[in-house]
């Protein structure tokens, strides 16, 4: 990596997918607008009379895609993640700017396909961690050429670990009552438990072998579904997991949450003890 200079990484491949959607919609908007304003002025051939209405309704939908539309390519051009000589820098379009000094961090995570796949293609590939706290890449959105030369200049500077699993879990206290919503990774011989959203605190990294009393603890009932649930302690404190998360999603016509499980206690738990267990996760 050049040190001196330092190296930024844009989010082509989202870009690429937004402006298509920007000039498709502003192709409708102009289509549609003209008909409507022709028909305003009776120049309007007398068969298309009737497709008025819907001019009018394709024009204000594409204009309702168009203008947010332009937003991201605003947030696309002066967004990325750069690798600088003191501090690496994330700029998503829609997210407050991240930052953090080489001092600080203390290891990559390479996710791979893993969140990928589960999240549909929406996030994943990685992040950055420190002690206390991990900055969200969002290397999605980076063409896949540059994610490999981004990894690579990441491994100048930090060990990179890649996650044996994954799982999106509710972290609860003693009481059953939700602490954070987390990402659980297992690695080879560490466990790192951190905040999914929020202000993306690291909860836990911890070496395998210093894990006790990992056992099934009582499902948890939300609606109709049933989640799974372990425990260990570590250095003295309990970390109780369920293995079922909410999904927030907000749109202009307000937020909707959906509950899913993510697991099972005993496929984790096996994993955890170093044991081989029959899974039946994603059947």
């Amino acid at each position: 990596m050049n040190v001196q200079t330092g190296s930024h990484y844009t989010y082509l491949l989202q870009s690429r997918r937004v402006t298509k959607i920007t000039i498709g919609s502003l192709v409708v908007l102009v289509s549609a607008g003209v008909m409507a304003l022709l028909s305003q002025f009776g120049i309007l051939p007398t068969d298309l009379q009737g497709l008025v209405p819907i001019f009018y309704i394709l024009a204000a939908l594409a204009f309702i895609v168009f203008v947010p539309m332009l937003f991201f390519q605003y947030g696309y051009a002066r967004g990325g993640i750069w690798l600088e000589p003191e501090q690496i820098r994330v700029q998503y379009p829609g997210e407050e700017a991240q930052q953090m000094d080489w001092r600080e961090a203390r290891f990559g995570v390479d996710e791979g396909d893993i969140y990928l796949n589960a999240s549909k293609g929406k996030e994943g590939y990685g992040h950055i961690f420190g002690d206390r706290r991990y900055l969200r890449l969002h290397l999605e959105g980076v063409m896949p050429e540059e994610r490999r030369r981004f990894w690579y200049e990441v491994t100048e500077r930090l060990d990179v670990r890649h996650p044996e699993r994954l799982s999106l879990v509710t972290l609860l206290n003693s009481q059953g009552e939700m602490v954070a919503r987390g990402r659980l990774y297992l690695f080879e011989e560490r466990i790192l438990l951190a905040e999914n959203r929020g202000e993306r605190k690291v909860f836990l990294d911890a070496p395998l072998q210093a894990l006790r009393q990992i056992q099934n603890e009582e499902s948890f009932s939300i609606g109709r579904l049933s989640y799974d649930a372990f425990s260990f302690q570590y250095d003295g404190k309990k970390y109780l997991i369920m293995l079922g998360y909410e999904l927030v999603m907000n749109s202009m016509l307000g937020s909707r949450s959906n509950w899913s499980r993510t697991g099972e206690s005993s496929s984790w738990i096996a994993s955890l003890k170093g044991e081989k267990a029959i899974s039946t996760e994603g059947k």
